[in-house]
């Protein structure tokens, strides 16, 4: 990583992946620019130092790429070669960063806003999430994607998405009251269903009601920086760690017992079942007898587990090898 000095045009940090530029009025862009901003150490690197410097430097910080897409997320092919070697320690701290970062974006002492474009998939996703808001270009498409290589979200994904599909509810809650939520998100991720824009990624929760749009392209940066540094001036203050409720065995059972429906009729494979079947542990909080509320970090190491371990199963092998060779 090299530390260079601050002008209009050259960034004050940079590596191979990504850039913090000095934007002005006391705004900073990291700026994304690995081939198709595929999220590897040295992009989390990044992060962390970008973070480091904003949060002692400026009042805030975008995170924004000139490229096409916004991330495809994790790299594939690092993580398949990790896998088949069985570098458990280099997955799991790798998924760590992520977890890591994504939750530092939030509760960073400076508010962060993710300027979104094409696509954000995966862990892209997972970035957009953390950030305390977003500024979506009109045609993203977003969408957590890792059922179709074999995973779940692991860098906070699915912790979110228990997390804000019950937003708005009173909680606790009767489970019948609140499981068709819980379904809905369940149904989103395991689907891999990518949004077709930003209404569609707000209905699919993957932008929240009070994320920003942007409709012009060519003004969507300067929008990110005017949302930042408004969320500064009227008085910033970092998200506190959360309590989500989840449903435990009952919610887990239900989920369950549709995903078995799903393979009776032969409309998900085997696998794809098994694969619902950790998703729906993981979103459900794990064998907690009762509904209850848990820690952000208690899902985050129930995520980090389950991804753990599919990447060890030789059909999550073969399934991101046949996603590499389709190219997408």
């Amino acid at each position: 990583m090299s530390t260079l000095k601050t002008t209009d045009t050259k960034p004050i940090i940079s590596n191979a992946d990504a850039s913090l530029i000095d934007i002005g009025d006391g705004a900073a862009r990291l700026e994304l620019h690995s081939k198709l901003n595929i999220i590897g150490d040295t992009m989390l690197e990044m992060f962390d130092a970008a973070l480091d410097e904003v949060e002692t430097n400026y009042a805030g910080m975008i995170v924004a790429t000139e490229a096409k897409h916004f991330s495809v997320g994790l790299d594939l092919i690092l993580l398949l070669e990790r896998a088949k070697n069985q570098d458990w320690d280099a997955i799991s701290g790798t998924l760590r960063k992520l977890q890591t970062v994504c939750t530092r974006l939030r509760t960073a002492s400076k508010p962060v806003v993710a300027a979104t474009t094409g696509m954000a998939l995966g862990g892209g996703c997972e970035l957009v999430f953390g950030a305390d808001a977003a500024q979506a270009y009109t045609e993203s498409n977003l969408g957590l994607v890792e059922l179709r290589v074999g995973l779940i979200p692991g860098g906070g994904g699915t912790k979110e998405m228990a997390r804000r599909c019950l937003e708005g509810q009173t909680l606790p809650a009767p489970i019948q009251n609140l499981f068709p939520s819980v379904s809905k998100a369940f149904d989103t991720i395991r689907e891999s269903t990518v949004s077709e824009n930003t209404t569609d990624a707000m209905r699919l929760g993957y932008l929240r009601r009070t994320d920003a749009v942007s409709s012009n392209q060519e003004t969507h940066f300067d929008d990110a920086k005017q949302l930042v540094l408004s969320m500064h001036e009227t008085g910033y203050s970092p998200a506190e760690p959360q309590q989500i409720f989840v449903l435990g065995e009952e919610g887990i059972a239900r989920l369950n017992l549709q995903t078995h429906l799903l393979r009776q009729a032969d409309t998900i494979d085997d696998y794809t079942q098994y694969l619902a079947n950790q998703l729906a542990y993981v979103l459900c909080g794990g064998k907690l007898s009762t509904p209850q509320f848990v820690p952000e970090q208690y899902l985050l190491d129930l995520e980090h587990e389950v991804f753990l371990s599919l990447c060890g199963e030789q059909e999550t092998h073969a399934r991101i090898e046949a996603t590499l060779q389709r190219g997408k």
